[in-house]
């Protein structure tokens, strides 16, 4: 999988407090280490005789210590101010500034496993919220699956907006470069801010709980949240009532899916393919199309001749066969001879071919198929 960096990133606005004293503290630090360089340099043109280019030049070898030697400082009053500007003042102000630049790295990087980071992201995935139960696990699946899936989504950085995770990611995903996370509310409009949500690519909304109906309310007033934003990305919900698929699209849906805690696939195609969810679901529904097996024995028959025969029937459509040896085959090649013990047909409420009536049709399939026969 292809790696690409996060976009640089600012802090939040809480806890700003101790960032900011610490950027003052690295500022007065360089601002007075500039000024008693400025002033050493002056001094020894003035008190060393020395011109311009040697003056920084022993200035600089003072300060960081290096001191070769070629130039020092001979004058009592030019000993002096080097004592007082780069031994007593310089020095102590260089290492102030490193002090404090180290100090805010690490509460940086504190801050970032924390969540309690703004980044700047733009054409980014936003999740808001992670399943209550093994949010590491599921959403580990699901991110694999998505860089795999598309060449369009490899490298895309993900946030997720949640407050499951406490004490940083789990270590299922904070290995992951690409994997950011944001301690944050759904209802606050500063965290929404902060995730980036105006330039998300899709944003998706998890629920929770995948058998609580009342996540479906949080998830309605997301949606809305976003909406009356004027955010016009893609917005993929989980929806656990089906009585409420129609209201959540209203609110501005652009995919309803089901939560399958099992089947992260399901919101990886709403991303990359919209509307193969809605196919996908349907064939988890008793009162939307199946796929039924019908045990028919196939001999040496064109998978081109079977298919358009059993569409032109009305059977259904076929996607599959068992072979001889038991083997499973999906959607295989137009000029397969197949031989098998059993097709799977892909069928609505109105379709329901029996198997006697199948095997028929099967039987007066041509041996070969119409482009062999051309």
């Amino acid at each position: 999988m292809v790696r690409s960096r996060l976009p640089r990133a600012r802090p939040l606005h809480f806890r700003r407090s101790v960032v900011r004293d610490l950027r003052n503290r690295i500022r007065f630090a360089l601002v007075g280490l500039l000024l008693l360089i400025g002033l050493h340099v002056v001094s020894m043109v003035a008190f060393e005789r020395l011109d311009l280019g040697e003056a920084i030049w022993l200035t600089f070898t003072t300060i960081t210590t290096t001191g070769y030697g070629d130039f020092s400082a001979k004058t009592t009053a030019g000993r002096a101010s080097t004592i007082v500007l780069i031994y007593l003042s310089g020095i102590f102000l260089l290492t102030q500034a490193g002090g404090a630049f180290f100090e805010f790295r690490i509460l940086r990087r504190e801050r970032k496993r924390r969540g309690e980071w703004r980044w700047n992201m733009r054409d980014h995935i936003v999740f808001v919220n992670a399943p209550a139960d093994e949010p590491g696990d599921y959403l580990r699946r699901l991110l694999n699956q998505l860089h795999r899936s598309h060449e369009n989504f490899i490298g895309v950085p993900s946030l997720i907006l949640t407050e499951a995770f406490p004490d940083g990611l789990p270590p299922d995903l904070e290995d992951d470069p690409l994997i950011v996370q944001l301690k944050g509310r759904f209802d606050d409009p500063a965290a929404l801010e902060a995730a980036g949500v105006d330039h998300a690519r899709v944003l998706v909304i998890l629920a929770e709980q995948e058998g609580d109906r009342l996540s479906d309310s949080r998830t309605f007033d997301i949606i809305h949240r976003l909406r009356e934003r004027g955010i016009d990305a893609r917005i993929v919900a989980e929806c656990v009532d089906d009585l409420n698929r129609k209201r959540l699209k209203r609110a501005g849906a652009s995919a309803i899916v089901r939560p399958l805690r099992g089947y992260p696939e399901m919101i990886v195609r709403a991303i990359v393919a919209p509307g193969t969810e809605w196919i996908i679901e349907r064939l988890f529904s008793s009162e939307g199309d199946e796929c039924l097996r019908f045990d028919v024995q196939l001999r040496d028959v064109p998978w081109l001749g079977i298919v358009p025969a059993v569409l032109a029937a009305n059977f259904g459509t076929p996607i599959g066969y068992v072979d001889a040896q038991g083997q499973l085959h999906s959607n295989p090649p137009p000029q397969t001879r197949v031989t098998g013990e059993a097709l799977f047909v892909l069928v609505d409420e109105t379709q329901r071919p029996s198997n006697t009536a199948l095997q028929k049709l099967i039987d007066s399939v041509p041996s070969h198929s119409t482009s062999e026969s051309a």
